[in-house]
């Protein structure tokens, strides 16, 4: 075999240096398991440079270091794994070979065929060890790369024992290491072939650790993901992206029918302008802490109250927001309710007293900037008490109920409508005319209507001894009116004296309509 040895070291040099330096950039930024593998490279590289200087440099260096470098590297190359399964490795194991080494080669360098034994001995036993390593290791390893490592290893061991039969039969003619026999170059050709495949093998054990650990951490988070109590969802490019499975328990909808479809279709019209709007701001990244409750479309419970949370993530490697929904119906129903409770009357559900002094202050507020006058009708019902004395407060209730409900039918959309209890009620009229006279006219005509509403005979429809009879009931209404404006007199001024002006009214009769005269 007519090989230029020299040239085979070259290529050995080569291989080696480009696997170390990318094993090494690799280590040193990224993954620290590498570290070993990366510097028993480097020690290859060494090797071959001193073989390579046989002959310009003295054979302690080119002989004795050479082979300890390679000794050295396979030693390096064993704790590597080590470290990369989280084992110790003890130092004895590494500083041993290359002592036997050192000393060997020291005592027979002028002997080459001793060299050879002590080499093929002590690399065959190292290379043994790393075989029983993988092995020991391989349920702890998944994927192809330890079986690369360990062809390399393989052919590295094999090399060696084919050097020592050679040496024992005597079929090795060679008398250094530079003579192109056949023995020579197996070992070099193993030499590159296991350089390349060690590194391919450590490679790919790394990357594979990667990815299990990769999708170990995906499967977590999915375990997290799907057995979470609130809706998951991720929404990019105005369309579902992901939706975990509390989602879908929530809008009633399959993963098909969400996965890739515009979210805003679930999404009550009045909504839209609001999500849109604050999707743009998480996209932003402006939305830190950003809870807000809109209406979606389900599928088996109609429109519910979500509220929605979120924050800007990276999906797929373009920005997206990962969105956490909660049902909130059932609580926006208590705060309604208590909202009611707080501002209506549990009756009528017309406002109460509080509700209608808010309106009272937005209505004066709203004349400094239009000039329109308001008034305060205030209502009491002239014929009330001897319907309870003698068909019980049921038909009481019953006659309250319907003088609330005619006075919403008959009052303005912008007007007010408010039980103060018992048998008062107010009504606060706004927009009336910006000159006080024509305002003053308006509002007696208006409160004249619903006096006139008001008298119209009531059918009450009530249970007695276990039967249900029908009460004629006639009752008028009483009225005071105040003019107001702007400024003057507080809101609770503005009420006692249309109080006072319709208990003038009383004392002129009932069932009519006095206008305060004090200044508004």
């Amino acid at each position: 075999m007519n090989l230029h040895i020299p040239t085979m070291f070259v290529m050995i040099l080569i291989a080696s240096s480009i696997m170390a330096v990318s094993l090494g950039v690799i280590a040193f930024r990224r993954r620290p398991d590498l570290r070993n593998w990366s510097v028993s490279l480097l020690l290859q590289v060494v090797a071959y440079a001193l073989f390579s200087l046989r002959g310009q440099i003295s054979d302690l260096w080119s002989i004795v270091a050479g082979n300890a470098c390679i000794t050295a590297s396979v030693a390096l190359y064993t704790a590597g794994l080590c470290r990369f399964h989280q084992r110790r490795y003890p130092w004895w194991v590494m500083v041993v070979p290359v002592a036997i080494c050192i000393v060997g080669f020291w005592i027979w360098i002028d002997d080459y065929r001793a060299r050879i034994v002590i080499a093929s001995i002590l690399w065959a036993i190292q290379g043994l060890h790393l075989l029983a390593l993988l092995a020991r290791f391989r349920h702890k390893t998944e994927g192809r790369g330890q079986y690369i490592l360990g062809a390399a290893v393989a052919v590295f061991v094999g090399t060696q024992i084919y050097r020592l039969f050679s040496v024992f039969v005597g079929i090795d003619s060679s008398v250094q290491f530079t003579d192109a026999t056949p023995q020579v170059v197996v070992t070099y050709f193993s030499s590159l072939i296991g350089t390349l495949l060690l590194s391919v093998g450590a490679l790919t054990m790394i990357q594979e650790r990667y990815e299990h650990a990769l999708r170990d951490s995906e499967a977590r988070y999915r375990k997290l993901i799907d057995s979470a109590t609130q809706g998951i969802c991720v929404l990019q490019h105005n369309l579902f992206q992901f939706v975990n499975p509390r989602t879908l328990d929530l809008l009633g909808y399959s993963e098909t029918e969400l996965v890739q479809h515009p979210y805003l279709s679930l999404v009550h019209p009045d909504d839209q302008a609001q999500v849109e709007s604050n999707h743009a701001l998480r996209l932003g990244g402006r939305a830190d802490g950003l809870t807000y409750a809109v209406r979606m479309q389900t599928r088996h419970r109609g429109w519910r109250w979500i509220e929605i949370s979120g924050v800007l993530f990276d999906w797929h490697g373009q920005p997206a927001t990962l969105n956490f929904l909660n049902d909130i119906t059932e609580r926006r129903h208590a705060e309604d309710q208590i909202r009611e409770l707080a501002y209506h009357d549990t009756l009528t559900h017309l406002p109460n007293r509080r509700l209608l002094m808010e309106h009272l202050k937005l209505a004066r507020a709203s004349y400094r900037r239009s000039g329109k006058h308001g008034a305060v009708v205030f209502i009491d019902l002239d014929n009330f008490k001897p319907l309870n004395d003698q068909h019980g407060h049921a038909a009481g209730d019953l006659l309250l109920i319907e003088v609330a409900q005619r006075l919403l039918q008959h009052i303005r959309g912008t007007d007010t409508a408010a039980r103060f209890g018992g048998d008062e009620f107010v009504v606060l009229l706004t927009q009336l005319s910006d000159q006080p006279l024509v305002a003053r006219q308006q509002a007696t005509q208006l409160a004249e209507k619903l006096l006139s509403v008001l008298a119209e005979p009531y059918l009450l429809a009530t249970e007695q001894a276990g039967t249900t009879q029908t009460v004629e009931h006639h009752c008028t209404g009483t009225a005071g009116v105040v003019i107001f404006n702007g400024e003057g007199e507080p809101d609770d001024v503005l009420l006692d004296r249309a109080d006072a002006a319709m208990y003038q009214a009383k004392q002129a009769g009932r069932n009519c309509v006095r206008i305060s005269e004090e200044a508004a």
